[in-house]
């Protein structure tokens, strides 16, 4: 995992409920794979997003949402 790739997963895991940690890791796993074998999209992305929001701390929500968006931006 690159160190870029290391800060957002932390950053994502520190702002998940500790019950869906499980399922984030699960996700994030998912995500870091298709980045790194370019099939990561914004389709793919705006697919799981709510899934992904389900699992954060309801305090989180709109500062993880503004991080995805600067990152999809660069899709």
């Amino acid at each position: 995992m690159k160190a870029s790739q290391e800060q957002f997963y932390n950053f994502i895991i520190e702002r998940t409920k500790p019950d869906k940690e499980e399922a984030m890791k699960q996700l994030l796993a998912e995500l870091l794979e298709r980045q790194g074998t370019n099939q990561l999209d914004k389709m793919y992305l705006m697919g799981v997003m709510p899934r992904a929001i389900s699992y954060l701390k309801p305090e989180a929500v709109n500062e993880v949402k503004n991080i995805v968006s600067e990152f999809t931006k660069k899709l």
